[in-house]
C-alpha cells in the first residue's frame, strides 16, 4: 500500500465516527432529548432563580453532561444505570445533611418519604424549606444518565429518563406549560428522528413530524391535553377577567398567594371575636417571594399541645373567635401559644400558624391564647442583629431576578439608619407617605416589588407588604408576608365584628431578642374609608350576612391597632428622592401601550407557522397558492423574459387543464392541439428563445394573449375533448 493510500485510511478511520456524529437524523434525535433535559432544568433553574442560587446549576450540568459523553464510549448501559442511581442516591444523602438539625439519613428515612408523596400529589418544590439543595441534587442523575444513553442511540430510554424527570415537576404544578410543552415535543422529536437514525432511513417523513408537532401545540393550547401546567401562554389580560375580593386573594390562597390585578372588598361577616383588647388577627405568613407572589415553605404537623411564645416580654392575650359563615382559616393574634376548643383538627405551620383540616361552619367557635410581644421603640432599636441560622437564611432570601436597583433605592432611603427598626420604620413611612391606596391597579409584568417602587404609582395592601418586605432583605433584615384581618368594627368593648374586607397583609420584622414585630407600610385611612363605603352601600342595597345583632345600628368607626413599633419620627435626614411617586399625569397626550408578546408566544406561534407549512407542502396546498399568485402576476422584465414568462404560465394552464407535456416534446409539439392564442405565444417563445429574438411589441402581445387565456381558463377544452371534437 502506499503512503498515499495508507493516509487516506488514517484519514478515513478518524473521520469515520465523525461523519456518524454528523448526520442529520442522529443531530436532530440528540436535539430532541436536549429539548427534554431543557425542559427539566429550566424548572430547576426557575427555582433556582427564586431562591437566589442559579448559579451553581450550571457547573452541575456541564459537569454531567461532559461525564455522560466521556463514558459513552467507554461503559455498558448497565453500569451508566448503576452511576445514575448513585447520583441520585448520593443527592439524597446531600439533601439531607443539610436540612437544619444534623438529623441521621436513616431518621429521616420516614419524612422523605412523606414528602416525595407530597411531591408526587402536588406540592410544590418551592415548598420545600432547602429547595436549592434538592435542585442542585435533582440534576446531575437524570442529565447523566439521559445524555448518555442519548449518544449511545437508545434514544427511547434517554427520552424516558428526561421525560420522567420533567413528569416529576409536572406533578408538583412547578413546571410551566411551556417548558411541558417542549418537554413533549422533545420526547417525540428524539423518537421519530432517532428511529430514522437506527434504521439508516433517509427523512422522507420529517414533514409528517412538523405537522405532528404543531398538532400538539394547538391541542395544549385550546384542548389542554399537556397535564400539571396552571398557567397559559395566552394571556388573558384586558379580556373580561373577572375581579377576585381582597379575602379571595390573600386568606384563602393557601400554601401560596399571588400578587393579582383589580380586587373587591366583601362586606359579609366572617368572624366575631371577643378580646380583651384589639390586634390583627393573623391567619398566615409567608417566607419565599417568587417575584410574583409568595409560598409558604415547609409542611404542616398536627397540633399536639402548647407552642412556644416569644423570646422577650410579652402580655398575655386570650381570644374567642366564632365562625359567622363557612370559612377554612383560623386566625390568632401574634404570638398564639395555645389553641382550644375547636371542632375540627389542627394542624400547625413551621412559623407557628394554625390551619383547620376542614371548613369551620356557621356558628363554630374556638379559643386562642397568645404572648403579644411588648417590646418598645427604644429596645427594638437596641436589638442585637446576631439573627439565628434558621432565620437569616430563610427571611433573608430574594429571587437572584430581583433588580439591583430595589437595594440601591433602599440603601439610598435608610442611609441615615444605624438598626434595622429604623430601617423598618423609614421604608414603612416612606411606602405609606409615597404611594396612592387603590383597589383598581393592573396587575404589572415583572417583579412585583420594582414594578410597585419605581412603575406604579398605586395599590392595595399586598404590593405595599410585598415591597416593604422585599426592601428589607435587600439591607439583610429578616422579614415575612403576613395575612390575616385588621381588628375590624369594635361593637362592644371587648368584642369585634370581622368581615371579609378586614383581610389584611402586612409585615413582621424578627428582632433576635423579641421575636416577630408587626409594621404595615399600607395607608391607613384609605382602606378604612375604602370599607366603609362598602358597607353602606351594602346595607343601603339590603345586602344579607353584612351585620350582627350587635352591629347593625352603629356606624363603623375604623380604628388602626396599635403596633408595638414605637414612636413614629425615622432618623433625622431621611432620603425622598425627587419624582418619588411617578405616574401622575403630565396633562399630556399619551399613545395607548401595545403588550408585546411573550417569548413563549412567538415561539409557539413560529412552530404552528412551521407545521402550518410543512403541513401545506405534504398536501401540495403551498405549490397551488403559489401558483395561483404567481398566474395573476403580469411578467416582468426584458422582453424575452416577459415572453419567456407568458409561455410557461399558458404550460401551466394547459397542463391544470389536462394537457400532460411529455419529455423531450418541443413547445411546437406541445402547442399544437392548443388555442390559437396558445400557438401564438409558443411562436413568440420559440423566436425569443431560437430565433432572433422579439421587442417591446411582442412582449405586449404575449402579455395580452395571456390575460385573455386567464380570463377564460375555465372554458379551455382539455386535450381529451379536442381530440373527441376532431374525431367528430
Amino acid at each position: 500500500m502506499s503512503t498515499t493510500s495508507a493516509t487516506r485510511t488514517a484519514i478515513g478511520s478518524v473521520l469515520r465516527p465523525l461523519t456518524d456524529w454528523v448526520s442529520v437524523p442522529r443531530l436532530v434525535a440528540l436535539g430532541g432529548v436536549a429539548a427534554t433535559l431543557w425542559a427539566f432544568l429550566s424548572v430547576l433553574h426557575e427555582l433556582l432563580v427564586i431562591t437566589g442560587q442559579p448559579g451553581q446549576l450550571y457547573y452541575v450540568v456541564a459537569g454531567a453532561g461532559l461525564v455522560g459523553t466521556v463514558l459513552a464510549r467507554v461503559i455498558r448501559p448497565r453500569t451508566a444505570l448503576g452511576l445514575g442511581a448513585a447520583a441520585v442516591i448520593g443527592g439524597t444523602y446531600l439533601y439531607v445533611q443539610s436540612l437544619p438539625g444534623g438529623v441521621r439519613f436513616l431518621a429521616l428515612a420516614a419524612p422523605m418519604l412523606t414528602d416525595a408523596w407530597e411531591l408526587l400529589a402536588g406540592l410544590s418544590v418551592l415548598r420545600i424549606v432547602n429547595a436549592d439543595v434538592w435542585a442542585l441534587t435533582a440534576a446531575p442523575g437524570p442529565v447523566f444518565l439521559a445524555w448518555y444513553l442519548g449518544l449511545r442511540r437508545h434514544y427511547a430510554a434517554a427520552s424516558a429518563v428526561a421525560g420522567l424527570s420533567l413528569g416529576v415537576m409536572v406533578l408538583t404544578g412547578d413546571a410551566t406549560t411551556m417548558a411541558t410543552l417542549v418537554g413533549v415535543l422533545g420526547v417525540t422529536i428524539a423518537v421519530a428522528f432517532g428511529d430514522c437514525d437506527r434504521r439508516n432511513e433517509p427523512l422522507r417523513n420529517a414533514d409528517g413530524v412538523v405537522v405532528l408537532l404543531a398538532t400538539m401545540v394547538v391541542l395544549t393550547l385550546f384542548v389542554g391535553v399537556v397535564p400539571g401546567a396552571a398557567d397559559s401562554l395566552i394571556s388573558t389580560e384586558g379580556f373580561g377577567n373577572e375581579e377576585t375580593t381582597m379575602e379571595s386573594s390573600l386568606v384563602y390562597a393557601g400554601e401560596e398567594v399571588s400578587v393579582t390585578g383589580p380586587v373587591e372588598l366583601s362586606p359579609e361577616v366572617r368572624y366575631t371575636v371577643e378580646a380583651d383588647r384589639e390586634a390583627y388577627w393573623r391567619a398566615g405568613t409567608y417566607d419565599r417571594y417568587t417575584g410574583g407572589g409568595w409560598v409558604r415553605s415547609g409542611g404542616l404537623r398536627a397540633y399536639q399541645g402548647t407552642l412556644p411564645g416569644p423570646p422577650g416580654n410579652s402580655r398575655v392575650l386570650e381570644q374567642r373567635y366564632t365562625a359567622e359563615t363557612e370559612i377554612a382559616t383560623l386566625p390568632a393574634a401574634n404570638k398564639p401559644v395555645n389553641l382550644g376548643g375547636s371542632p375540627v383538627p389542627v394542624q400547625v405551620t413551621d412559623a407557628g400558624a394554625f390551619q383547620p383540616a376542614s371548613p369551620l361552619q356557621a356558628g363554630e367557635s374556638y379559643r386562642v391564647t397568645s404572648e403579644v410581644p411588648t417590646a418598645d421603640a427604644r429596645q427594638l432599636r437596641a436589638a442585637s442583629t446576631d439573627y439565628p441560622d434558621g432565620i437569616d437564611g430563610r427571611y433573608t432570601e430574594l429571587p437572584d431576578s430581583t433588580p439591583a436597583r430595589v437595594g440601591e433605592r433602599t440603601d439610598r432611603l435608610t442611609a441615615n439608619a444605624d438598626n434595622p427598626y429604623d430601617t423598618a420604620r423609614v421604608i414603612e413611612q416612606w411606602l405609606e407617605n409615597n404611594r396612592e391606596y387603590s383597589l383598581d391597579v393592573e396587575r404589572p409584568r415583572g417583579d412585583i416589588a420594582d414594578s410597585f417602587l419605581f412603575e406604579m404609582d398605586a395599590g392595595y395592601c399586598t404590593y405595599f407588604a410585598t415591597t416593604m418586605v422585599t426592601m428589607l432583605r435587600t439591607q439583610d433584615i429578616p422579614a415575612r408576608f403576613v395575612v390575616g384581618y385588621t381588628p375590624g368594627q369594635q361593637v362592644t368593648d371587648d368584642e369585634w365584628v370581622v368581615r371579609g374586607y378586614n383581610s389584611h397583609a402586612w409585615v413582621e420584622v424578627y428582632f433576635p431578642e423579641h421575636g416577630w414585630i408587626t409594621f404595615d407600610p399600607t395607608p391607613a385611612s384609605p382602606r378604612q374609608a375604602a370599607e366603609l363605603e362598602t358597607l353602606e352601600d351594602a346595607r343601603t342595597d339590603g345586602t344579607d350576612n353584612i351585620d350582627t345583632n350587635d352591629s347593625q345600628d352603629e356606624t363603623v368607626a375604623p380604628t388602626t391597632p396599635t403596633t408595638p413599633t414605637g414612636p413614629t419620627d425615622g432618623p433625622n435626614g431621611t432620603e425622598t428622592p425627587p419624582g418619588s411617586a411617578p405616574g401622575g399625569d403630565d396633562g399630556g397626550f399619551s399613545l395607548p401601550t401595545i403588550p408585546l408578546p411573550t417569548p413563549e408566544q412567538v415561539g409557539v406561534t413560529l412552530l404552528v407557522l412551521a407545521g402550518l407549512a410543512a403541513a401545506g407542502r405534504r398536501t401540495g396546498l403551498n405549490r397551488r397558492l403559489y401558483r395561483a399568485v404567481w398566474l395573476r402576476r403580469e411578467p416582468s422584465g426584458d422582453p424575452e423574459d416577459v415572453v419567456a414568462g407568458a409561455y410557461h404560465r399558458v404550460v401551466y394552464l394547459l397542463e391544470q387543464a389536462g394537457h400532460e407535456k411529455a419529455p423531450g416534446e418541443t413547445p411546437r409539439e406541445f402547442l399544437a392541439d392548443a388555442d390559437d392564442r396558445a400557438r401564438r405565444v409558443g411562436d413568440l417563445y420559440e423566436r425569443a428563445k431560437y430565433g432572433p429574438g422579439v421587442d417591446e411589441t411582442g412582449a405586449a402581445e404575449a402579455t395580452q394573449l395571456l390575460g385573455e387565456l386567464l380570463d377564460e381558463r375555465s372554458r379551455l377544452p382539455t386535450r381529451t375533448e379536442k381530440r373527441d371534437t376532431k374525431s367528430v
